[in-house]
This record gives C-alpha cells, sequence and structure tokens, in this order.
C-alpha cells in the first residue's frame, strides 16, 4: 500500500551530517507502507552543529512526530531532551526522538536493534564469552547489547588499551557481575581467549574493511578466527567484508551489519508509533535492503 502525500501526511526525519546516502528513508517508507500508515521520512543535513536545537525545536512546531539523529549529534542532542530512556543513558547517546506532551524523549535503538538482530540469525550471547573488536561509539551499544544479553564473559580488544578501560569502567557500574578484560591488540590476546575453554562470539564494531579499503582486517592472526564460533560485523558495504571471510574460513558462522541497521529502524518505528513489526515484515524489507545495496 501507498499514499499519496497530502495535508494528513505525518513526517518523520533523520538529522545529521552528512545523510545523502542513508538507507533510512527508504527503511522508514517501506515500514509505512507495509503498516498502512500515511506517513514520510526525509534526511535533513544538519551541517552545523549550531543549527541542531533550532532544527528539533523547528521539527516539534511543524509537527514532526520523531527523528532518527546519527553522527555526528547522537551526543550533542541529548541536551534538548525533556527524558532519556534508561538505556539510552547507559549507553550515552541517542538516536531516536519522539515527542510527548512534556517534551522530546530520546532513546537508544541501536543496542537492541543488535540483539534483535542476533536472535533473528539464531545467536545466542546468555553465557557466553564475546569479544568486542575496538572502543569507539559503536562499541558502546554493542558492549551494552553483550551486558544485557548476558555474556558470561567480555574482552575488548583494541589498539588503545586505555580507551577499551574507559569504556569498560563505565559500563562495570552499571553491570558489576559481568567480568569485561582489556588487552591491546599488540599483546597477546590469543592465550587469554583460549584459557576460557570455550568458543568466542565476536563483535566487530571499527570501520576496518569497510568500503573501499575493504581487504583491512580489525584483528590479525590465524589463530584468532580459529577461536569464534561467531562473527558479526557492522560493516554492510561489502556485503562480505575480509573479517567475515576470514571467521568462515575458520570454520564460524559470520554475519554483517544490515540486520542491526534494519532492526534498530524498526525498533525507532515501534516506538514512534507503538506498534509491533513481525519478523516476516522484517524480512521482505531486508530483501529489498540487499538488492537496493548490490545495484
Amino acid at each position: 500500500m501507498s499514499f499519496e502525500i497530502n495535508a494528513r501526511t505525518e513526517l518523520l526525519g533523520l538529522l545529521g551530517h552528512p545523510v545523502a546516502h542513508s538507507v533510512s528513508p527508504a527503511l522508514q517508507n517501506s515500514l509505512a507502507e507495509a503498516c498502512g500508515l500515511n506517513q514520510r521520512y526525509l534526511a535533513f543535513d544538519i551541517a552545523d552543529e549550531e543549527a541542531l536545537e533550532d532544527a528539533v525545536w523547528g521539527g516539534h512546531a511543524m509537527g514532526v512526530r520523531g527523528f532518527n539523529v546519527t553522527v555526528p549529534y547522537k551526543k550533542a542532542v541529548m541536551e534538548y531532551l525533556e527524558e532519556i530512556d534508561p538505556i539510552a543513558k547507559k549507553i550515552g547517546a541517542v538516536n531516536t526522538l519522539k515527542w510527548e506532551e512534556n517534551g522530546w524523549h530520546g532513546y537508544n535503538t541501536d543496542m537492541p536493534g543488535l540483539l534483535r538482530a542476533l536472535a533473528y540469525d539464531g545467536v545466542e550471547i546468555q553465557g557466553k564469552n564475546v569479544v568486542l573488536i575496538g572502543a569507539g561509539g559503536a562499541a558502546n551499544a554493542a558492549l551494552c547489547a553483550a551486558l544485557e544479553g548476558g555474556a558470561s564473559k567480555i574482552l575488548i580488544l583494541n589498539r588503545t588499551v586505555s580507551r577499551a578501560e574507559e569504556l569498560a569502567e563505565h559500563f562495570n557500574k552499571e553491570y558489576p557481575f559481568i567480568p569485561i578484560r582489556c588487552i591491546g591488540l599488540s599483546e597477546d590476546y590469543v592465550s587469554y581467549m583460549k584459557e576460557s575453554g570455550k568458543e568466542w562470539i565476536a563483535l566487530q564494531t571499527t570501520s576496518v574493511g569497510m568500503h573501499p579499503d575493504v581487504n583491512g582486517l580489525p584483528v590479525a592472526g590465524e589463530a584468532f578466527y580459529g577461536l569464534l564460533s561467531v562473527g558479526y560485523d557492522i560493516i554492510f558495504n561489502p556485503e562480505e567484508t575480509a573479517f567475515m571471510k576470514q571467521v568462515k574460513s575458520h570454520g564460524g558462522r559470520a554475519f554483517n551489519g544490515l540486520r542491526m541497521l534494519l532492526f534498530q529502524g524498526i525498533r525507532s518505528y515501534e516506538i514512534w508509533n507503538e506498534v509491533s513489526i513481525t519478523d516476516t515484515v522484517a524480512r521482505d524489507i531486508l530483501v529489498k535492503m540487499e538488492a537496493a545495496l548490490r545495484r
């Protein structure tokens, strides 16, 4: 089902910079059509952070139902929110805004999006060892997902150990009973992993291997990949990263980040409209997204 834009059309949008290549409009407009709702989603390029406040309040003045927020404003936008969801507070970033009677409410859908993507692919984190590659912005949501999912223990691998330790310290306050170890990429992390006696699930959160530098590997060494049962890469372009190829060549299952992108967007749409999107609808949209990326 599709709708003509008319006086009853509700507006949703994306705030960020740059946004020209975002797939969010295609995703969110497909969800509106699947739900039979007269809504349209547009991307707004906010090149100057000084204009962010105007965009947020101007959106409300124009009756925007909700916004997604992407880089570089996931933290800056929190200043303009009346309430922030507990998960977003833990992660320290917001990517979804919904207008309520008392003002804008902020959420982070990256974490639940990742957990639903893992469940969709049949990956169970509960009681498993998880190795997190990277300690940048994307690692916050991934670490929160591993902790919320009930990982047995977590290892953070990062070039700068101090950055990984800052990330671990932040979440240790909220999840004191799940051990988090931080090791530098130049250190002997393989020995530590072998000591656990279990296979590991890897969450790859860096940009290494993203198009156009498709041959980059975030972690070198055959021994590391031999310890992985699953490798989940947040990158979705290329469709199969060098990291994923290594995981598969050593007998593990590997997935790219397109499902995480899909399900974080779905969670935003569910928040805005108080609906529940089934896996059947999600699968149909995923097929369209995969086809679009292959063009």
